[in-house]
């Protein structure tokens, strides 16, 4: 490929990409990433993908972590260097990525994997303009004057019935403390610059649980089922906080869901 042994050239596109979507997703399986590079770079050679995948992980750019779910293959982490070659190229979220070093337990390794899972059906629906991922989000907090009023997991914009829809994505994979969600509801009636909430949780169980603590919010929140999600994309069902009117997730966004 003319590179010099034992160096690597990142100047192309598609390298800048995988580096970026490993960078804010947190967490990905390879095939998570190669499901994302086919999508944003067009690049349908797998073989390709593999070997980029490959040199970036030897070069000390992406850390291969030592575990591997079933039926879901080895997952991958951006490494400090990685990180580091980001923020000199002017990624803000790269500024912050120490917050996800740390993190490698279980639980949030799958939280990681599952948003990925919701990211990915949003951008087969051919509807989404923009996916901002919690370290996106976590930079604008923490490093300027216009942040948000709580560090979500994502803040989704949608084109929909010739209109742009932005929301706020929570996703629970796991029952918090209740004083935790009071504090969250706090948060998001303070909120200023979204006007809708969607939650996510693996259950009708955890979903009941926590829709209780939102029960005559002041904001817009409703709740789903991830699985109906990742069937149902932007027409699936979402109820609201007592559990007793439910809408199509598309309705909500276009202002027909109130």
């Amino acid at each position: 490929m003319g590179y010099v042994k034992g160096s690597i050239d990142l100047s192309s596109t598609q390298d800048g990409l995988l580096l970026e979507q490993v960078l804010r997703s947190r967490h990905a399986t390879h095939d998570q990433l190669w499901q994302f590079f086919q999508l944003k770079a067009r690049e349908n050679r797998r073989r390709i993908f593999n070997w980029r995948m490959l040199r970036l992980v030897q070069h000390g750019l992406i850390t291969r972590l030592n575990v591997k779910y079933a039926r879901r293959g080895w997952v991958y982490a951006i490494s400090e260097s990685g990180a580091a070659y980001l923020a000199g190229n002017g990624d803000g979220a790269a500024l912050v990525a120490s917050k996800a070093f740390k993190q490698l337990d279980d639980p949030v390794v799958l939280h990681s994997l599952d948003l990925n899972d919701v990211h990915l059906t949003l951008i087969r629906c051919g509807e989404l303009i923009r996916w901002k991922s919690e370290l996106e989000i976590l930079c604008l907090n923490e490093l300027t004057g216009f942040g948000y009023a709580k560090d979500y997991d994502a803040v989704i914009t949608i084109h929909s019935d010739g209109e742009d829809s932005t929301f706020a994505l929570e996703y629970e994979r796991q029952p918090k403390a209740a004083n935790r969600y009071w504090q969250v509801r706090q948060a998001i009636e303070k909120e200023r610059q979204v006007r809708c909430f969607l939650y996510l949780t693996p259950s009708y169980e955890l979903l009941s649980y926590v829709a209780g603590f939102f029960d005559r919010c002041a904001k817009a929140v409703y709740f789903g089922v991830l699985e109906d999600f990742r069937q149902h994309g932007l027409d699936t069902t979402v109820l609201d906080s007592r559990r007793t009117l439910s809408f199509a997730l598309r309705a909500v966004l276009n202002g027909n869901g109130s």
